[in-house]
């Protein structure tokens, strides 16, 4: 396993100034309906399972099978899936900044070079979800496609936590907590989301783009 590749992708995944969805955690503070770790963790838990690991931990899964085996024109068949309607409108152009920024600055490091000489015509004319980007990458960092969902996966649910830490706000060590108790929903969720296709990616929702059905995620 490439440690240092896979931590690198880890923290460059990260939106740092960039367009990111956080499944409105910041309108909930705002309004009072996350206030606490506890209402925290109980909501990325139940996002985790309702819009995260159904539509992004399958396509990092599907994407990094594909980029192993060197099935590369696989790749644009589950980027058109997450564009075709999965994605509520706000969720959909996220991933697609995230992807290409993701995508473009992954372009200088030696470790996915060879991903890179691959992908990058056909990475030109699709589109590039960041569950896609992150998963083609991590192929090169890992031979676990379990691994690899739960690496997304964390890193989805740790942006969330971060944002979370800011706009509540809530002290550091607390959301570092929630995000060793959520682990164990992380490892189940990659289990479940291995081998899939991408005709398994579940629709969500449009109302999920908004605060009421976030609402929904804290009862």
């Amino acid at each position: 396993m490439n440690v240092l590749g896979l931590v690198q992708l880890c923290e460059v995944a990260q939106p740092s100034g960039g367009y990111s969805h956080s499944f409105h955690v910041e309108q909930l503070a705002q309004r009072g309906r996350l206030t606490t770790a506890e209402q925290l963790l109980h909501f990325l838990r139940n996002v985790l399972h309702v819009a995260i690991a159904p539509a992004d931990g399958i396509a990092s899964g599907i994407a990094f099978r594909a980029a192993r085996s060197g099935e590369f024109e696989h790749i644009p068949m589950v980027c058109a899936a997450m564009s075709s309607g999965v994605l509520p409108t706000e969720m959909r152009l996220a991933s697609l900044q995230m992807g290409q920024r993701l995508w473009a600055l992954s372009r200088s490091w030696d470790w996915a070079s060879a991903v890179h000489s691959q992908l990058d015509p056909m990475a030109a004319d699709a589109d590039l979800h960041h569950a896609v980007a992150f998963g083609t990458l991590v192929s090169e960092a890992t031979n676990s496609q379990v691994r690899a969902i739960a690496a997304y996966l964390f890193n989805t649910a740790r942006n969330i936590v971060l944002t979370a830490i800011r706009v509540i706000p809530l002290e550091e060590r607390l959301g570092q907590r929630v995000l060793s108790e959520v682990q164990p929903v992380i490892a189940e969720l990659a289990q479940k989301c291995v081998d899939k296709r991408p005709a398994d990616i579940l629709v969500l929702p449009k109302s999920s783009s908004g605060d009421d059905s976030m609402d929904t995620l804290l009862s």
